[in-house]
């Protein structure tokens, strides 16, 4: 293969994902989760030694992912909290793991065409829409570029006879980095066993096969296992109703197995957030469901027995990339931002099925171009999907409302009434957060707190700060949220001239968070200490 023909192909690649993403330099931060992680983060503010050491030492939103937030330090570094520097590497991460999903699918299965098509469906997927647009899905990208590095060097590592140690510790290296940048990289080594079981030509295999497999996953055990109990320690296990019963856990997890095919599939147009469904206990109901969790285990089992690599490898990767997201009862029963790595699967078994069909039309000429026009048509459906849903993610108020109409999840009704906040339309911000309360949350209720506070009804302000806190002692502390509450609790007290009450509350939210600027300086206004107000 001509090296010309590969970097044109790269370039390519490139050029489709920028195209397909360059809409979102313009975005603006949303208010869902950006202001945790860059906004109000403090720690990303500066290259100190303090900064850090904190970010290396300590998670951060229940979280151990210090490449993640060294990622915004680089983008603060540059460019402040100017948006479109954030969106600039959201959109140059995406395009380099375009480009990287040709050079691994190159590398798998030697085949450039099916690379080459496989690179330019992945580069407009629209289940990416989410993971690039919102920069607090900044872990999805920059994860996924150490997994498919990581893969690649695991590949370079096992070509030929002999062992090669380089690429090896090149590929172990980059799994940790992964991990650093987001934990669920830590089902990769059930990916790479599945490459040592279905090798390129002989299915033969030694009698000291699984010894020697097993045996060169043990660093990427080792070190994954340090990955997952860090995090461990630093999460707080959701408390998703449909976990309470293993059966229904599983009927979930299953249907959402399936809304992950149908998006893969671009079957339907994008969701934000997608609301736990409702379901009955009809055996039909259960079956189908529950025969989400076997579908992709059984496909691979049928290509893997009828001899077909790609098709068994594709499934085989889908389902383990998505095995984080089944595995654990998250607020999120699903989320396209999951599908980010696996998508990667699915698009190669499309390519694969693309090549096979435009080959039937004879060699040559003929066969490329038949190759070509059926890759145009999933090629464009899939980037109309991307132009279509990339808009909704423009900003606060575009994302919410669209999500409204498609959802009942709290947290649809928390963002859009802070968007509502913003433009001081209280009466509509109080009607969202009280539909909000139909599920018992801490950030509700504190939101709902400020309003009353920010519209003089302190009484009000203070029942609904002591009813998130009931609700934080059947769910589990927060040390931020209830930093928050301390410091709306003080500043209702101190306009009630009740001061011993607001210097109470205020040092108990710098008790909760030492670095929390506005209870700090109005506990020093209180005590009549000179200061700056922030």
């Amino acid at each position: 293969m001509q090296v010309w023909l590969v970097l044109l192909a790269g370039v390519t690649i490139a050029a489709a994902a920028l195209l397909a993403n360059l809409p979102t330099l313009r975005f603006d931060l949303l208010n869902w989760d950006d202001p945790g992680y860059v906004l109000d983060n403090p720690w990303i503010r500066s290259w100190s030694r303090e900064n850090l050491v904190h970010i290396f030492t300590r998670p951060y939103v229940m979280n151990f992912l210090p490449l993640h937030l060294l990622s915004y330090s680089l983008d603060y570094s540059l460019w402040g909290l100017k948006p479109f520097g954030y969106h600039l590497q959201q959109v140059l991460l995406n395009t380099l793991n375009a480009v990287l999903a040709f050079v691994v699918v190159r590398r798998i299965f030697g085949s450039f065409a099916v690379a080459f098509v496989t690179g330019l469906l992945f580069a407009v997927h629209p289940s990416h829409v989410e993971a690039v647009a919102w920069v607090s899905s900044r872990k999805e990208i920059l994860s996924t570029a150490f997994l498919f590095l990581s893969l690649y060097f695991y590949l370079g590592a096992h070509k030929g006879r002999a062992l090669r140690w380089g690429p090896l510790a090149a590929s172990i290296v980059s799994f940790a980095l992964g991990l650093l940048s987001k934990v669920s990289v830590v089902v990769l080594p059930l990916f790479l066993l599945l490459i040592d079981f279905m090798p390129v030509g002989s299915k033969r295999k030694g009698k000291g096969f699984w010894v020697d497999a097993l045996g060169s996953k043990v660093p990427y055990g080792l070190i994954g296992l340090g990955a997952v109990l860090i995090n461990s320690a630093a999460q707080v296990t959701a408390r998703a109703a449909y976990a309470r019963e293993p059966l229904q856990y599983l009927a979930v997890k299953g249907h959402a197995v399936w809304n992950y095919l149908v998006a893969l599939a671009a079957l339907r147009a994008g969701n934000p957030i997608y609301d736990t469904p409702q379901l009955t206990r009809s055996f039909f109901t259960m079956a189908f469901n529950l025969g989400g969790l076997v579908a992709l285990p059984a496909l691979f089992w049928f290509a893997y027995r009828r001899g077909h690599r790609v098709l068994a490898l594709g499934v085989g990767w889908i389902f383990v990339m998505l095995l984080p997201a089944l595995l654990f009862p998250l607020v999120t029963y699903m989320a396209e931002r999951y599908l980010y790595a696996p998508s990667l699967g699915f698009c190669w078994v499309l390519a694969a099925g693309i090549v096979a069909l435009g080959r039937r039309a004879g060699p040559g000429a003929a066969g490329v171009t038949a190759t070509a026009a059926l890759t145009l048509i999933p090629f464009l459906g899939f980037a109309y999907r991307t132009k279509q849903y990339n808009p909704v993610w423009a900003n606060s108020e575009s994302l919410w409302t669209y999500a409204i109409k498609r959802s009942r999840d709290y947290r649809v009704y928390n963002n859009l009434a802070q968007v509502r906040i913003g433009q001081k339309r209280w009466n509509d911000a109080e009607q969202l957060l009280k539909l909000g309360t139909q599920v018992d949350n801490v950030i509700v209720y504190r939101c709902l707190a400020v309003l009353y506070y920010d519209t003089q009804r302190y009484a009000q302000a203070l029942q609904t700060v002591d009813k998130a806190f009931a609700i934080m002692a059947k769910q589990g502390d927060d040390p931020g949220e209830r930093a928050e509450l301390e410091y709306i609790r003080g500043a209702s007290y101190w306009v009630l001239s009740q001061r011993d009450r607001a210097i109470e509350a205020w040092e108990a939210a710098l008790h909760a968070n030492p670095r929390h600027a506005q209870a700090r300086a109005w506990l020093a206004t209180a005590r009549g200490e000179p200061t700056k107000r922030p």
